[in-house]
């Protein structure tokens, strides 16, 4: 470890330790409020590198499972979506499998669940999109006949096992979930599902249904939501320029008296300054308080060549409106095609972009890439803060197909499509 990057995990633990007795000044950490505390040791602790922890594979996986599809992880736990995996005769029917951070910390592992549809079927891709907030799962599935729901897994009182799900929402494709809220997007519409004060339960009945003011012309790609916000990617409309809708929800909920349909048109339409035609801008999106990440892979260079991009917006003092980026992340180290940005993830000041086709390397294998929020606000950049890659990896190996983050852990999934292993999840750390 760099001297430098030793000093500073000292200083951490200087800073955490209570306070002298009699101690006046701010030189203790402990002597501040809980909230400057945490930014503080955030802020400290991205001068550290970022080291791989733990490699997270299915027990019973398989080269052509797809591992790694969709990822998810909030504090110490951890879901990955195979959507390819078979489950007893059916083939892609698909599975999602949950680890939980042992109590000496991350470690190389298998899962301590296998989470499965009760009524799955061949085909049905479950587990193309996986979320988690606090003690609860939600999974979607997109299979051959357009899915068949959004799937709800609470934790058992005694800690994750095996089991199916313990309700079933009427949504399909991408989820996202945040508190009691959970939201899924398809085709061109949205749902929103505010879980009952009785606990999930199996419904068709949304809560609101979020559409868009230009209608049918969308083809939703990715879902994210925290808080009172949902954000939704729209890679392709109608062979134009693609965007991402905002929506916020209103002061009387979502299940509003004042709005007897439930339908939401979108607080604000986010679009990228530059775009041009295929950029697939809203392939993936992610959401942290007032920030928005939106990946655009297709984005071109000055050289008419693919590079990928991350566009970052941050929410006006006004509130949210129809906008263009605060800030466009890229990296100029790529020699060939790249596709930054297929895979996003924010929280707090920390950005990580997926790029399943490389580095700076020869043979494809993918990266990841960090990028930390400056003093002074988030600022177009072809200089991320770190690439991440794993232990080991093979050539084509599309390391960064999904990316998410929770805390100062991130987890970087790569499907190994050359089909030669199964798929893995990586989790990094400080």
């Amino acid at each position: 470890m760099p001297h430098r990057t030793f000093g500073l995990a000292i200083f951490l633990g200087l800073l955490l330790c209570s306070s002298a007795a009699g101690q006046t000044g701010p030189t203790l950490l402990s002597s501040l409020p809980m909230a400057a505390r945490s930014r503080i040791v955030d802020a400290l602790s991205q001068d550290m590198p970022w080291l791989q922890l733990a490699e997270l594979t299915a027990s019973d996986g398989t080269g052509i499972d797809d591992f790694g599809w969709s990822i998810a992880i909030d504090g110490g736990t951890v879901v990955v979506g195979a959507p390819d995996a078979q489950v007893g005769s059916n083939a892609y029917q698909g599975a999602a499998y949950v680890f939980v951070r042992p109590r000496s910390g991350w470690e190389n592992m298998t899962q301590v669940a296998k989470l499965t549809a009760s009524d799955g079927k061949a085909d049905d891709l479950f587990g193309v999109s996986v979320a988690i907030s606090g003690n609860t799962v939600l999974v979607g599935d997109s299979g051959a006949y357009g899915g068949s729901g959004g799937y709800v897994f609470v934790r058992p009182a005694h800690g994750w096992k095996n089991k199916t799900e313990t309700a079933k929402l009427g949504c399909v494709d991408f989820v996202a979930i945040s508190g009691g809220t959970a939201v899924c997007a398809g085709y061109d519409q949205g749902a929103v599902f505010v879980k009952p004060k009785t606990g999930w339960k199996s419904t068709s009945n949304h809560d609101a249904l979020l559409v868009t003011t230009d209608g049918d012309k969308n083809t939703f790609s990715s879902i994210a939501t925290d808080g009172d916000v949902v954000v939704i990617g729209a890679a392709d409309i109608n062979n134009e320029s693609d965007v991402a809708y905002l929506y916020v929800k209103p002061k009387g909920g979502w299940g509003t008296k004042s709005n007897k349909k439930h339908t939401f048109h979108q607080t604000a339409k986010l679009t990228n300054s530059d775009s041009t035609d295929g950029d697939e801008f809203g392939l993936s999106v992610s959401l942290s308080g007032d920030t928005v990440a939106v990946g655009a892979p297709y984005a071109l260079d000055n050289e008419n060549e693919h590079l990928g991009a991350t566009y970052v917006f941050v929410k006006p003092a006004t509130g949210w409106t129809n906008m263009t980026q605060t800030a466009k992340l890229t990296v100029s180290t790529t020699d060939y095609d790249s596709i930054l940005g297929w895979s996003v993830a924010v929280q707090g000041d920390t950005l990580v972009a997926g790029n399943p086709n490389g580095g700076n390397n020869d043979n494809h294998q993918g990266a990841a890439f960090v990028f930390v929020k400056p003093a002074t606000g988030w600022a177009t950049t072809e200089v991320p803060n770190a690439q991440l890659t794993p232990s080991h990896s093979q050539e084509d190996d599309p390391f960064g197909w999904s990316v998410a983050i929770s805390g100062q852990t991130i987890l970087v999934g790569d499907i190994n499509v050359a089909y030669t292993q199964p798929g893995a999840a990586y989790v990094f750390g400080h």
